[in-house]
């Protein structure tokens, strides 16, 4: 089965969970002892593993399943290893190998950095009468492995290649078995039934375990040797019918003779394709009892979101607020963070005596915010400012947040004598901020312009912020000589600017352009790469056909690879290689989607997404494997959905938000509204690039717009904000056959952290 041939697949997830999310942890029955780190090693390893490349480093929200090369013993084929396990597979099996120190007397640690002495404990787990299969890894990581064994270079192992899952074909008839890692790490395997096949065939046979039980609450309790215990959660079943809708199949473990476990499941279609779907990870309202708007959310490393956006309320919420009142105007601006698990770390207005408006927010790796947007206050708060004063009636602001919300770094007024607001940020490696938006001013600041003059009624404008926010890298116009407006920005790692935007001019500058002149109607999308130095075009081209068009949101990969978005009323919009080749109603729009070579003079995707109503995608971003996530809003019943949320695969109210994703190769991952029976839109999308989880703002009017974990779980006022998590396509995109109907998700076996495994000393009899 090559990778391809896994992007097409239907498929029924049966979650049998066999171990906690929590992850492991250590206990004692007699007395808490001291806990301390399991060391992986593989099971009768004869030589220890050399210390690996900076690239191949544990990515922290990606398990990654290397193959052997000669590193491991000759038996294992893939290796996966977390903090205090290594997982082993071969031909034959899966073994769980665990290593820890043994306290020192006393329940205190020896003070040295490694235990003198070890405790080991190993599970192996084999599908009884499989046969030897030869396992194979799907979808490759970035990175590599390099082993520096010795000083005989001959027995150094250097490039090995990581996977996100691997596959063992057919181990019984018609039965397939698959592991791989979710989104926190979590190590799962599912068994793949054809159809026809019959799960009570599915047996599992343990070593290392003394006994399996199964307690009251469904939970099987693997004893191993020694005292210590496995303890599996009871499985989960469900099934997709016609309507979308998740229905749950009863499910239980069987216990079986000789440490055996089965599974046995009630009733279900055999016949419907079904698919593992995505879910919300996270989910909340974020306003007041009056209006909120979010426009733009960022995200971190660490699984921290960052929303910026403006109120009308006097009572937004506020946790650790920089400025805990609003200063008037009709809206101050709000800038909130939100840690991983959805608790404020701060909420805040910012803003002056005049309205007040943020548009976008980026963050850097130390956590800092940086916050753009519109100002009509001459007294907006300013610190270490560029530009002091207010340049005109409206003008653009830039204002740097520390991580804790408590201070400011810099905030600046950025702007000429007329109109000025920015619509878009990104933040460099080193703390830039590159700035975008609209500007009617002669005067704009300048600082190193590729273009020094205002070519039309409007321009749009691109200003790079050096790290201190003291000066310009760069500020220059961008324009022909009738309307432009720019409203995304990317950085990619070399400190190239990619610009999204719309122009009216049918002299806009193009260089190396995938289409070299207007397409027609009143606007038509443009996308531009500059230099690191602002200096030059790297290319810049239109994109649009004969009607109207605007690119709204754009996002790079480390490839150099620009992925676009936004919205087309055009019959002829560019394609390639599209899930949707045609506009879904004449008359009406289509979100868009389209992703760039390198290049920039040609298209290796893109396409339409829309029914027959109106669509426009707002926001998109990428993660380290390419898979594209598109965010936006529809008023279309007939919204192309798949693997939707639950309760979500149909139209919901007046209009809704949409979260689509695509993988590397541009096949559809998942698409699934996002509301409630009012109106909500989805404004923004930020993509953790190393496990693809995507974090959306937007805006709702519902009363039942769907929460998760939600510290705000209901309306408060006439719209609020919302924050919502979903997980990445590495996470969902399990490779199986593709004539399978059944996945048994065999579960959770090692959690991120700390073991799930509560291992359990006996008393002495």
């Amino acid at each position: 089965m090559n990778t391809r041939q896994t992007r097409t697949l239907r498929t029924i997830g049966i979650g049998l969970i066999a171990a906690s999310v929590a992850g492991f942890c250590l206990a004692r029955t007699a007395r808490a002892e001291h806990e301390t780190t399991f060391v992986p090693r593989a099971r009768g390893a004869s030589t220890r593993l050399g210390p690996t490349h900076a690239a191949a480093l544990q990515n922290p929200a990606t398990l990654r399943f290397e193959r052997n090369q000669g590193q491991f013993d000759a038996a294992v084929k893939y290796a996966a290893r977390g903090r205090g396990y290594g997982f082993y597979l071969t031909s034959e099996s899966a073994t769980l190998a665990l290593t820890r120190g043994k306290a020192a007397p006393g329940g205190r640690a020896t003070g040295s950095r490694l235990p003198a002495e070890f405790e080991q404990a190993t599970v192996s787990m084999r599908v009884v009468g499989a046969r030897a299969v030869e396992p194979s890894g799907h979808a490759t990581l970035p990175g590599a492995s390099n082993y520096f064994i010795g000083s005989d270079s001959a027995h150094w192992k250097t490039g090995v290649e990581s996977f996100a899952s691997v596959v063992y074909e057919q181990v019984l008839p018609g039965i397939s078995l698959v592991y791989y890692g979710t989104a926190g790490r979590e190590l799962e395997y599912d068994f793949v039934l054809d159809p026809g096949a019959d799960p009570q065939a599915i047996e599992l046979a343990f070593e290392g375990v003394e006994q399996i039980g199964i307690t009251s609450d469904g939970s099987a309790v693997l004893e191993l040797l020694g005292g210590d215990q496995l303890r599996k959660a009871p499985p989960v079943a469900y099934q997709t019918n016609a309507r979308g809708e998740r229905v749950a199949v009863a499910s239980s473990y069987q216990l079986r003779a000789g440490n055996r476990v089965g599974f046995k499941v009630g009733n279900y279609d055999r016949t419907r394709g079904l698919s593992i779907d995505p879910v919300l990870l996270y989910s909340t309202y974020m306003g007041s009892s009056a209006f909120d708007q979010a426009f733009g959310v960022a995200s971190d490393s660490s699984g921290n979101s960052y929303i910026a956006g403006y109120t009308s309320s006097n009572l937004f919420t506020l946790v650790n607020p920089y400025q805990a009142g609003i200063a008037g105007g009709g809206s101050d601006a709000f800038v909130a963070k939100f840690d991983a698990s959805g608790s404020l770390v701060y909420s805040t207005y910012l803003g002056g005596s005049g309205a007040d408006q943020a548009y976008a927010i980026g963050a850097d790796v130390a956590g800092n915010a940086y916050v753009t947007g519109v100002t009509f206050s001459t007294n907006f708060p300013t610190f270490a400012p560029l530009q002091a004063a207010a340049g005109g009636k409206q003008d653009a602001f830039v204002t740097k947040f520390n991580a804790d919300g408590s201070a400011l770094a810099y905030s600046t007024y950025l702007g000429g004598s007329q109109d000025d607001y920015a619509q878009g940020i990104a933040i460099s490696s080193s703390g830039g901020a590159y700035v975008v938006g609209v500007t009617f001013s002669t005067n704009f600041p300048k600082s190193a312009a590729l273009q020094g003059t205002l070519n039309g009624t409007s321009d749009a404008f691109v200003s790079a912020l050096t790290p201190s926010g003291s000066s310009f890298s760069y500020s220059s116009y961008l324009g022909g000589s009738a309307s432009e407006a720019g409203y995304g920005i990317a950085v990619d790692g070399s400190g190239n600017a990619f610009i999204a935007g719309s122009t009216g001019s049918n002299n806009f500058p193009v260089a190396s352009p995938l289409q070299a002149v207007f397409g027609g109607g009143d606007l038509d999308g443009f996308v531009s790469k500059l230099n690191s130095t602002g200096s030059s075009l790297l290319y810049s081209t239109y994109l649009g056909g004969n009607s109207t068009d605007e690119a709204l949101g754009i996002a790079v990969h480390s490839s150099g690879a620009a992925a676009v978005t936004g919205y087309t009323a055009s019959s002829n919009f560019p394609t390639h290689a599209a899930p949707q080749a045609s506009l879904g109603s004449l008359g009406h729009t289509d979100a868009f989607v389209s992703r760039f070579s390198a290049a920039g003079n040609a298209l290796t995707f893109s396409s339409y997404w829309g029914g027959s109503g109106d669509e426009r995608g707002t926001g998109i971003g990428v993660d380290s494997l390419n898979a594209l996530y598109m965010v936006g809003f529809t008023d279309s019943s007939n919204f192309p959905t798949l693997k939707a949320i639950a309760g979500l695969s149909t139209y919901q109210g007046a209009v809704d938000g949409f979260a689509t994703a695509y993988d590397a190769f541009g096949t559809l991952a998942y698409s699934t509204y996002l509301g409630g029976s009012d109106e909500d839109r989805a404004a923004g999308v930020s993509v953790q690039s190393a496990s693809g989880v995507t974090h959306i703002v937007g805006n709702t009017r519902s009363t039942n717009f769907p929460t998760q974990g939600a510290p705000i779980g209901h309306l408060l006022g006439s719209q609020d904000a919302f924050l919502t998590r979903l997980p990445g396509v590495a996470a969902l995109a399990v490779p199986v056959s593709s004539l399978s109907n059944l996945i048994f998700l065999g579960g959770l076996l090692l959690g991120a952290g700390l073991w799930s495994v509560s291992l359990r000393r006996k008393r002495a009899a």
